[in-house]
């Protein structure tokens, strides 16, 4: 059953991060009346079809891989009048830019669920209390709501603010345990070398509606901006091993795995990694490299400057190495994936 859980979070996952981003693409191209010739979710072998509209609609074999086929962009078909590049500059970045945008929605849209789903208007209840330090030891356990500190309500994050006014001295901290017993404890912080106290109590934040619907607005912004702070840190070798190291790049193979460690961690934790992995997805894709989204609104963009189109053939055999050259990456990393897995050197993900 475990094991079932593991591939059903795993696929779910890859289909969370494809479908909306080719359904992206093909709404956009739908929109425009740009002739689709098939939009499938997975690769492989074909599991389901339909053709509606002049559209093959499919659903294949292999969750990792989607696409959406549009006229004019294959040899022999680049003359479609309903075809891609036969459409305005501006309708055809924006078709190429709604793939990346709606894993920026969903990402939104998983992190404000995940929000909606701890909601809490009580700045005192205690989540976690950390063993053997001076909250667990004197007698909080999670369930309890602090009412008073030092004499003085409760507010958003009121404890951490007294223990960093006066770093060391005891705090007189009131409540009332999840059985209605009311307590008053004197708690003496522990400090560290940089004179950071603290007393082992994890209080929840307050969540309401509107915060929870901010922050999953908020949130794509902060992922790219961590992501970029990483691959800075990756380039410049702040981390070890570098872009090729045990928390270098991870393919395909890294993310099942990553993946099926949040699975075990709980529903919170897994919604956190697959929108924290479609901020990813659609930042990747924004890159300006041949093959991604961001490479082809490069093309259209130099066609609007140079004012006159590429020769297609041209562009589409540098679309075909810029794909080979990244599958050739992805195999290379995912070689790399078996070797850190089997060798106890994949660092996983913590929430």
């Amino acid at each position: 059953m475990t094991a079932l859980l593991y591939v059903v979070g795993i696929a779910g996952m890859f289909l969370i991060l494809i479908a909306p981003h080719e359904a992206g693409h093909f709404a956009l191209a739908k929109l425009f009346k740009v002739r689709v010739i098939e939009f499938s979710i997975g690769a492989g072998t074909r599991l389901w079809s339909m053709s509606r509209g002049g559209t093959l609609y499919a659903i294949r074999a292999f969750p990792i891989l989607g696409y959406v086929r549009m006229g004019g962009m294959e040899a022999g078909d680049f003359e479609d009048p309903n075809g891609f590049h036969h459409k305005a500059a501006w309708q055809r970045i924006l078709i190429l830019l709604a793939g990346p945008a709606a894993n920026f929605v969903v990402a939104m849209i998983l992190f404000a669920g995940l929000g909606m789903s701890q909601l809490n208007s009580d700045p005192g209840k205690v989540v976690t209390v950390v063993p053997g330090m001076p909250a667990g030891l004197t007698g909080f356990v999670p369930g309890d709501r602090i009412t008073t500190v030092n004499g003085q309500p409760v507010s958003p994050g009121y404890v951490q603010k007294v223990e960093d006014a006066a770093p060391g001295k005891p705090l007189a901290i009131s409540g009332v345990h999840s059985n209605g017993r009311p307590f008053t404890y004197i708690v003496e912080p522990v400090c560290d070398k940089q004179n950071k106290c603290h007393i082992g109590l994890g209080v929840a934040p307050v969540v309401t509606v509107g915060s929870a619907l901010l922050d999953g607005v908020a949130f794509p912004f902060r992922a790219v901006g961590e992501i970029v702070n990483g691959l800075g840190a990756l380039i410049t070798g702040q981390v070890p091993g570098g872009v090729f190291g045990p928390q270098g790049f991870t393919g395909p193979i890294g993310i099942a795995d990553v993946t099926a460690g949040a699975v075990s961690q709980g529903p919170s934790t897994y919604i956190f990694l697959v929108a924290l992995l479609s901020v990813a997805l659609g930042f990747t894709n924004l890159l300006p490299f041949l093959a991604l989204d961001g490479g082809r609104v490069v093309v259209v963009l130099l066609e609007v400057l140079r004012r006159r189109p590429f020769d297609r053939a041209s562009e589409l055999n540098f679309q075909r190495v810029g794909l080979a050259a990244l599958l050739a990456i992805a195999a290379v990393i995912s070689v790399l994936d078996i070797q850190r897995i089997a060798t106890g050197q994949f660092p996983g993900f913590t929430h």
